[in-house]
Parts: C-alpha cells; sequence; structure tokens
C-alpha cells in the first residue's frame, strides 16, 4: 500500500513538471480544483515527448497548395472524362444522320389562281460529312401549270446539287401556278436523294408544305325552279365564267343527274352521253353556258339533287375530270300536284319529242285526281304554238273542240261528260294530231322548227270553309322537226367538170370515162360529220380526178370503196345558196356478158349525218348510177346499153 502512494506521489510530481515551468509554483487555487481521477498519465510520459508533439502539429503551407492542386486536378479529370463519354454517346453531330439535313420550303401562305407563286427551296447540311450526289425532285399537286408557261401542266421539278458539304446551304429558287377548288389546301413536296461522304448507300428524305388556293379558277353558277310539279319539265341554266388571268384549256363540265330526271335536250349538245360537255380553252373572263331540258319524276315534297362539276379532262380517260375547279349543289322539291297530267306524243310520255316533216304527230294528255276529295267541272285547254305548224291538219279526239282563232283545244264537261266530276284518284286521257309544214313554205325557209304544246287543267274542289276553290296544273312540252336532206347521184360524159373519153354507147371491152356528181341539198337545221360511202363494182375502176381538189374523198383499192366527207352541211344549202357537191372520174370496161344493158358504175351508196338541232342521226340510202346518163343532155336512153 505505501509503495502505491509514493508511485503516485511521484506520479503527480512529474505532471506538475510537465505542465508548468521550473521555478513556477502552481496556482493553489487551480491546483486544488483538480480531481486526481479526472487526469490518467502514463508512467513514462516524459518531458521530450511532449516538446515534440507541440512542434508536429503544423505541417508547412506549400505542402498543403500542392495537395489541393492535385486533388482539384484529379477532380477535373473526372468530372472531363465522363462529359467526354457523355458527349460522345448523345452528340447530334457525331454521326452521319437524315436528322441533321434540313429541308424547308418556302410558299405563299394562299395563292390566288393564274398567278404564278414563288417557291424556295432550301436544303441544309448539319452533319459532319458532306451530301454526295444530292438530287432534289420538287412533287406537284395535279393542276399545276409552269409559270412562265401556262399552257404547260407541271407534274414535278428536278434540280442537281451534287455536292453539299457540311454545314453548307443550298436554295433552288422557282414558280409555278396552282389550280383547284376554293380554300383547298393543295400538298407540295420536296424530296432529297443523296449519299453521305464515305457511305454508298442512297438515302432520301421529304418534307411537305400545304398551299390553300384562296379562290376557283373558275365561278360556276347553277339556276333552277326550287320546286316542281312531278311530271313537270324543268330547265337547268348553268354559266361558266372563268376567273383567272390565263387561258384554261381542256376545261370540262359534268351535271350527275338525280334519279327520276329524264333529259330531254341541251344546247349545246353534250359532248358525251347527255351530261358531259367538253369546252376546251376558256379564255381569261370568257363565259361557257349550257341550258339542259328535261322532266322530273317523284314523290310529293320528295328532294332531287343535280350536282355540276368543272374541272379539267383526265388524261387516262377522256371523259373524266382528273383535277376539280368548281362544284355546285342545286336542290329541287317535287310537288304533287293536285291534278297530275301528262302529255305524250308519238307514245313517248317524257321530254321533248322529235318528228320528220310530212310525218302525223299524235298527242296524248292522261290527267288525275291526287286530292282526297272530287274535282269538279273540269276543264283541259292545250294551246299549240309555232311557226311550222300546220292548222289544217288539226284533228281533235272525242268531245274536244280545235279553235284556230288562237289554235286552242278544249276539252269539257260539255263534249266529255267525265269531267264534270272527278272522284278522288279518278283518271281520263284525251287525243289529238297535227303536222307540221314542209321545211320550205313559199319562198320562207323555216330553220330549227319547234312546235310547242302547253296544257292546262283546271278545276274546282271545295275548301275547308266548304267554299269553291279553284285549283290548276299547268305543263309545257315541245316537238323539234328533223331536218330534211336530200343527196342526189348521177352520171355524165359530155358535161361536167372533167373531160371524159371513151365510146359513148359503151363497147364491149374498151374503156370509157365517166364523171359522177353527188349533190346534198339540207333544209332547216344544220347537219354536222356528213359523210357518203360507195363501192366501186369489179368492172370500173377509180381514175383519181376530184372536182373541186379541196374536198375531202378517199378510195380505197383493197376494198373500191369511195369516202366522201363533207363535214358540216349549213341549213338551206341548195336552197337559198348552192348545193354541196362533189365530182370524180371512173373508167367502166364492159364485158361480152353486158351486152344490151345498162351496169350499175357505182353501188351501195349511203349517206349520214347528224342534226344539230335535234342531236340525231340523219340517213339516207341513195340509187345506184348506172350507164344511162339521163342528166347528160347529150346522151338519149339508147346510149346507155353496151354494144358489141
Amino acid at each position: 500500500m505505501d509503495s502505491n502512494t509514493e508511485y503516485d506521489k511521484s506520479h503527480i510530481e512529474r505532471l506538475k513538471h510537465g505542465l508548468y515551468k521550473p521555478g513556477e509554483e502552481p496556482d493553489q487555487k487551480g491546483y486544488d480544483s483538480l480531481s486526481p481521477s479526472s487526469v490518467e498519465v502514463e508512467n513514462n510520459w516524459g518531458d521530450t515527448e511532449i516538446i515534440s508533439a507541440r512542434n508536429g502539429g503544423k505541417q508547412p503551407s506549400w505542402v498543403i497548395r500542392t495537395l489541393k492542386t492535385i486533388v482539384i486536378l484529379a477532380i477535373l479529370s473526372v468530372v472531363g472524362s465522363g462529359g467526354y463519354l457523355v458527349y460522345q454517346y448523345f452528340d447530334p453531330l457525331g454521326k452521319p444522320s437524315d436528322k441533321n439535313i434540313i429541308i424547308t420550303l418556302e410558299t405563299p401562305v394562299g395563292v390566288t389562281p393564274g398567278i404564278p407563286a414563288d417557291i424556295v427551296v432550301r436544303i441544309t447540311n448539319q452533319n459532319r460529312v458532306a451530301l454526295e450526289y444530292a438530287n432534289l425532285s420538287l412533287l406537284y399537286p395535279s393542276g399545276t401549270r409552269v409559270g412562265d408557261n401556262s399552257d404547260k401542266d407541271m407534274r414535278d421539278q428536278k434540280k442537281v446539287f451534287g455536292s453539299i458539304e457540311a454545314g453548307e446551304s443550298m436554295e433552288f429558287r422557282t414558280k409555278a401556278i396552282f389550280l383547284g377548288v376554293e380554300n383547298e389546301e393543295k400538298e407540295l413536296r420536296a424530296l432529297v436523294e443523296y449519299r453521305f461522304a464515305g457511305i454508298n448507300s442512297i438515302f432520301t428524305k421529304e418534307n411537305s408544305r400545304p398551299v390553300r388556293l384562296l379562290a376557283a379558277p373558275i365561278n360556276l353558277t347553277v339556276a333552277s325552279l326550287k320546286e316542281v310539279n312531278a311530271g313537270q319539265q324543268i330547265d337547268l341554266s348553268l354559266n361558266a365564267v372563268s376567273n383567272t388571268v390565263i387561258a384554261l384549256r381542256d376545261v370540262f363540265i359534268r351535271v350527275d343527274y338525280p334519279q327520276g330526271f329524264t333529259f330531254s335536250d341541251a344546247s349545246p349538245k353534250p359532248t358525251f352521253g347527255n351530261n358531259i360537255w367538253r369546252v376546251g380553252t376558256l379564255d381569261p373572263s370568257e363565259k361557257y353556258s349550257i341550258q339542259i331540258r328535261g322532266v322530273l319524276e317523284g314523290a310529293d315534297t320528295q328532294q332531287r339533287v343535280f350536282q355540276t362539276s368543272v374541272g379539267v379532262g383526265s388524261d387516262k380517260t377522256e371523259r373524266d375530270i382528273a383535277t376539280l375547279y368548281t362544284k355546285a349543289i342545286s336542290e329541287v322539291v317535287v310537288r304533287r300536284p293536285f291534278i297530275g297530267i301528262k302529255l305524250a306524243f308519238n307514245d313517248k310520255p317524257a321530254g321533248d319529242v322529235l318528228a320528220v316533216y310530212g310525218q302525223s304527230i299524235r298527242g296524248v294528255i292522261t290527267y288525275q285526281n291526287n286530292l282526297p276529295t272530287q274535282i269538279t267541272n273540269a276543264q283541259i285547254e292545250m294551246t299549240l304554238k309555232g311557226v311550222v305548224l300546220d292548222r289544217t291538219s288539226v284533228l281533235v279526239g272525242r268531245g274536244g273542240f280545235f279553235s284556230s282563232i288562237d289554235n286552242t283545244i278544249l276539252w269539257d264537261e260539255r263534249g266529255d261528260k267525265n269531267l264534270s266530276i272527278l272522284e278522288s284518284g279518278a283518271t281520263g286521257e284525251v287525243g289529238f294530231s297535227f303536222r307540221p309544214l314542209p321545211p320550205v313554205t313559199g319562198n320562207q325557209l323555216i330553220t330549227n322548227p319547234v312546235i310547242s304544246a302547253e296544257v292546262t287543267v283546271r278545276g274546282k274542289r271545295m275548301s275547308d270553309v266548304s267554299v269553291p276553290e279553284e285549283i290548276k296544273t299547268v305543263l309545257s312540252q315541245n316537238v323539234r322537226i328533223s331536218s330534211q336532206a336530200q343527196i342526189a347521184a348521177r352520171s355524165v360524159h359530155f358535161t361536167g367538170p372533167f373531160t371524159n373519153s371513151g365510146p359513148i354507147p359503151p363497147k364491149v371491152e374498151q374503156e370509157t370515162t365517166y364523171t359522177v356528181i353527188w349533190s346534198i341539198v339540207n333544209t332547216s337545221n344544220n347537219i354536222a360529220s356528213g359523210r357518203i360511202r360507195a363501192t366501186l363494182p369489179p368492172y370500173v375502176k377509180w381514175y383519181g380526178s376530184v372536182f373541186p381538189s379541196k374536198e375531202s374523198i378517199t378510195y380505197n383499192k383493197n376494198t373500191n370503196e369511195i369516202i366522201w366527207q363533207p363535214g358540216e352541211i349549213p341549213a338551206g344549202t341548195g336552197i337559198g345558196k348552192p348545193p354541196r357537191e362533189v365530182a370524180f372520174q371512173i373508167v367502166f370496161t364492159p364485158s361480152l356478158s353486158q351486152i344490151d344493158l345498162a351496169p350499175r358504175l357505182v353501188t351501195d351508196m349511203f349517206f349520214s349525218g347528224i342534226d344539230t338541232f335535234t342531236n340525231t342521226e340523219i340517213t339516207q340510202k341513195i340509187t345506184d348510177v348506172t350507164t344511162r346518163l339521163s342528166t347528160d343532155p347529150n346522151v338519149t336512153t339508147a346510149m346507155g346499153k353496151v354494144v358489141e
């Protein structure tokens, strides 16, 4: 125990010497405040060790700066390496890509039809490699025209750029005329074909831009009645007016008729079928008008729709519209009349009827009470109009009377008791007939002859307040008269435009030339596409002379067929002006088997043409031409027979 006390004392003494300077006494107060258990110091803790610890607690300043620099450089190196790896992975320009090829299209937002629009195509290569064999294709919508040549279609344009270096931009400037429906958006496409430098594969990229049309190239109006009675004639008036400063070519007009419409006539005549007109070229501000007539049927309050389209004809088919310019819709409501009536000429119940001169035209009026109540005191009145009407030929069926003062036929209960009371749903009919005058009356030529008939049916019914109320229905219809064409063929020898040779009468096995003359007379209507076909017998040869030489006449030596195409033959040809004629020469060599005969020189003659007023075909078979030269004053009848 004493030894521990000794150890403690020496330990405390050493601690005192280490804490205070030699020769100084510790502050008693401070010393007393220390607790022996609060500090434990090892026995061998010497003064030298304590002094060394104080000197090594602070490093030199250059060491610290060096360490800081190394740490900062290490951090920057790590950040830089990571950033480089990220950049290499996400770098948009690191690899060639079509995403780095920018195609821009600059065009006006809206274009005016007929006015050239400026177009700029810009191609920018943002890749780090060049584009090689770069070609631009500019694809236009249908109906586009060349900017400096409005008559020429433009489907596409090509531009060869060749090489586009990295970071380089190329431009292509052009003009185009856009045509189409008002407010329609046309798509303009730019397609670039290229390959990257060092890569053999061919790539493409495209961009597009819409172009809005501010107006239609053609203004279209369609006028018609808004309501018609079932079975009543309806007229449509179409007007197409150019709305551009350029000529519009290959213009087509198409009218789609509703169900229940029966086409009667149109002026001008349709080019195809009964609903397609090939207008051709429409100059700036030029107007093209069409009048269409027909009969519309349908149930009461039923709506019928006429659709009219105007545009450019298709290259594939001659009856379709490839590029639409404008469209119009006309709505007509069909009403069922109180008294239904139908007028038929020559058993044709709807639309205009065609007739020929000298033919009797038979008419029938059919009527029906469509009301749920009876109709009393019914009257049917028909008025005939037209300078070509032969009033002396009018005949009226049972119960009717024709008044020549006003050309009116009247049927009422005085002549037909069935008209006194028409019960609901009751039907009946009355008849009549007439003829047209000859096409030439006196010295007057009648052109485009028409006889019109207007029918009015009246009657009385009891109104809701038991007061008699008059009701009526009106219907009109036309009869158009076809033209009369007369074709004559004759042969001569001593007269005519040519000098003929050979014996008259013709002698066996000797050649004799003849002149054959064809003449055409046309009366009231223009005839188009006139044509005469004929055949030469095997013993007759084509000589080759034609007069007038400008006439379109051909001979086929393989078939021995002669064709003359006079084309248009105006009304009045051969009446108020000379007939249309052509003459040609033939050679006849008779055989022993033809002695005492007058052989045929030209056979199988047939005329055909189109009456432009009635839109019907006119045909006529022509009598064969023989060696009997009845119109040659220097030849007798006997001189027409073959002799030895």
